[in-house]
């Protein structure tokens, strides 16, 4: 398990490799609105969740990116320091940004 921290002057997290089955977590020390996943390299789907609960590989309760270079832009439900945390059944790498 992985833990990053944005500082309120930075906006992202980029080039991280998940480790298989292992939760990261990124935390931005800034309340904001919304956030953008994106699968830097394609390598295996990605699973996250944006307000501060355990994701689970293929879990009904997160949300999805597949096996492709791309991104989801999701709306943060909670208050406070924003708490995105993702998962992998692979080691793709990812990058999370403020939106």
């Amino acid at each position: 398990m992985a833990s990053f921290t944005v500082a309120a002057n930075e906006l992202a997290v980029h080039a991280k490799t998940l480790t298989a089955a292992t939760v990261d977590t990124v935390t931005f020390s800034a309340d904001l609105d919304q956030v953008e996943v994106v699968n830097e390299d394609g390598a295996a789907a990605i699973y996250f969740t944006v307000d501060g609960s355990t994701p689970q590989v293929a879990g009904n309760n997160t949300y999805y990116l597949p096996a492709a270079i791309g991104g989801l832009q999701v709306t943060v439900p909670t208050s406070g320091n924003t708490v995105v945390k993702v998962i992998s059944a692979g080691t793709p790498k990812y990058g999370v940004s403020a939106a």
